[in-house]
């Protein structure tokens, strides 16, 4: 039997990691706020009523949530109990700052901590092909290779704890402006006479032909907005960014008109349709006159 790993949140990122994990052969624990998450592995991960178990059983503990409040508000128990001999690893996109002060209570608490988010999407998560920026104490980091071997194609150490967040947050912040750039072009381009195809036909050339150009063309081109990628995350990682150039107390000019378009794309979020960050594209063509 493999380490005593725990999993907590199993959603389109951690459902893949954690299956990897699984497949290497450690003793897994899993949790999920929905039940329906963690039938998947029934039978071949132990399903913990709450994240209390998770903490008990395991001594190596994943989290992949959704923003840092929530982190914080997950391992404060396990502060509260002690962190002797666990190590948590974050592979949230958490702001920053957050990740450094945690990082301080969890050593204070007789543990350690690593942040490795994670790079590309849900299908590189379930074929174990993500990439990783790392950071977090380097005894602490080499403790943790032997998993990111099984769940990433490559990583990287950026350095001391909250660097590989900051990485992660510099990542989000290129590939979704160029992602609120990619939503505009099509529809402006197609009002004047250049339809999808053909723009996405005159970009796919190896100035622009990167993962965030293919990832969102095509579904700008198609009108399938699903990308695995929720709005409201979209939204709170420009956000951590915009705190980022606040807190220095400078303009965050190309930012924030990719921040203006997701907020107006978010005016037709339901609670029962929620948004893929894709929908901007969405948004753009009906502000164009192309769709209803």
């Amino acid at each position: 039997m493999g380490k005593k790993v725990g999993f907590i949140g199993l959603g389109n990122m951690g459902r893949g990691m954690c299956g990897n994990l699984i497949k290497a052969g450690n003793d897994v624990t899993i949790y999920d706020t929905n039940p329906k998450a963690m039938e998947r592995y029934a039978g071949k991960a132990h399903m913990a009523k709450d994240t209390m178990e998770v903490y008990e059983r395991s001594d190596f503990i994943f989290l992949s949530l959704p923003n840092s409040n929530i982190v914080e508000a997950v391992v404060e128990p396990f502060i509260q109990k002690g962190m002797t001999g666990k190590i948590l690893v974050d592979t949230s996109t958490s702001y920053p700052p957050s990740t450094v002060k945690l990082a301080a209570r969890i050593k204070e608490s007789g543990g350690g901590m690593v942040d490795s988010p994670m790079l590309a999407g849900p299908e590189e998560s379930d074929s174990g092909d993500l990439l990783a920026v790392v950071g977090g104490a380097k005894e602490d980091y080499e403790k943790i290779t032997e998993f990111l071997e099984q769940i990433t194609k490559t990583y990287q150490y950026m350095g001391e704890s909250g660097k590989g967040h900051l990485m992660k947050i510099a990542v989000n912040y290129c590939s979704l402006v160029q992602a609120a750039m990619f939503a505009q072009v099509y529809p402006v381009m197609k009002k004047y006479g250049l339809d999808e195809e053909a723009v996405y036909s005159g970009l796919n050339n190896e100035i622009f032909d990167n993962w965030v150009f293919q990832f969102y063309s095509k579904r700008y081109v198609s009108h399938d907005y699903f990308c695995g990628f929720s709005l409201n995350n979209g939204i709170k990682d420009l956000s951590y960014m915009k705190r980022l150039f606040e807190e220095s107390n400078v303009p965050a000019f190309v930012l924030d008109g990719a921040l203006d378009l997701a907020r107006v794309t978010m005016k037709d979020q339901t609670a029962e349709d929620p948004l893929e960050f894709a929908h901007m594209g969405r948004t753009m063509y009906q502000l164009f006159g192309f769709e209803n």
